[in-house]
């Protein structure tokens, strides 16, 4: 190794190779953060208390509608529960690792965005990393929860293929729910206006991903298949783990195109997040 001449910094260390490199540099940078926030005790817990309120408050209103309706297009209690499980498992893990994605119109009007595109790591792993999500922690410990109290009331064969098929279920939940908020990320690099999608996007999934597709009306079930996809964060990987595989709409494939959908959605975010940036280096 040479060294330089005297007065002459040296050149700066590049980053680790991708996608390893970038995953350690993000576990490294996540880690600080939440060492951070636990510096305060009082404000994680606060957090981690906001994520179990608001999850919460999600299954007090289904359990107020099962008081009423003992079942809901033919699906049980448990049934149902295994698909609030599922996408809520998914959107745990979405906020733990990339909810910092919903900080972007933050970032943006605070102009630390502009440091961001400065510094040698991608811009969006710097997005994913800028604060360590605290409140994910309730999120998941409600999710989890819910899983439990949902495998006591339904009667599952958990052979290893319905364990591994439930696993890339919560798997492709939490792509899906990345590629739409990317999407979204995409557009409020060109349309600033365009931020309170995320809380569209948020609340829509909260209010009908917990449910049957089958109580909804043709044009909702459309749209959640087709349209903005949420049923594949939940309802149909469910049906095929309870046997309503036959009773879904449109088509029984569907069940088993949870993790493909995810994909495609996640190539046409990666797409749009980088026609987005492009735009916005531009015009920004």
């Amino acid at each position: 190794m040479t060294t330089p001449p005297p007065g002459v910094r040296p050149a700066p260390r590049p980053l680790p190779a991708a996608p390893v490199g970038r995953l350690r540099l993000a576990a490294v940078i996540m880690r600080a953060g939440l060492r951070s926030q636990l510096a305060n005790r009082a404000d994680f817990a606060m957090a981690v208390a906001n994520g179990v309120t608001y999850q919460i408050t999600v299954l007090l209103f289904a359990s107020v509608i099962f008081s009423r309706f003992p079942s809901l297009g033919g699906w049980s209690l448990g049934e149902i529960l295994l698909i609030s499980s599922i996408r809520m498992l998914g959107h745990g893990l979405y906020m733990l690792f990339f909810g910092n994605l919903g900080l972007l119109p933050h970032l943006l009007r605070e102009g630390r965005f502009e440091a961001f595109r400065t510094r040698p790591a991608p811009v969006l792993l710097q997005v994913f990393t800028y604060e360590a999500p605290v409140n994910a922690l309730g999120d998941l410990v409600v999710a989890v929860a819910s899983l439990g109290v949902c495998l006591s009331l339904v009667d599952i064969a958990w052979t290893p293929a319905a364990v591994l098929f439930l696993v890339l279920a919560v798997a492709s939940a939490t792509a899906l729910e990345l590629a739409l908020n990317l999407h979204i990320a995409a557009l409020v690099l060109r349309f600033r206006g365009s931020e309170s999608l995320f809380f569209w996007l948020d609340n829509t999934a909260a209010n009908f991903g917990n449910y049957p597709l089958s109580v909804f009306p043709a044009a909702l079930q459309a749209a959640f298949t087709f349209g903005v996809p949420i049923a594949f964060a939940g309802y149909y990987p469910a049906a095929w783990l309870t046997g309503h595989a036959a009773s879904v709409p449109f088509t029984p494939l569907l069940v088993h195109l949870s993790p493909v959908v995810a994909l495609l959605l996640l190539l046409s975010a990666r797409t749009a997040w980088r026609a987005g940036l492009a735009w916005y280096a531009r015009n920004g």
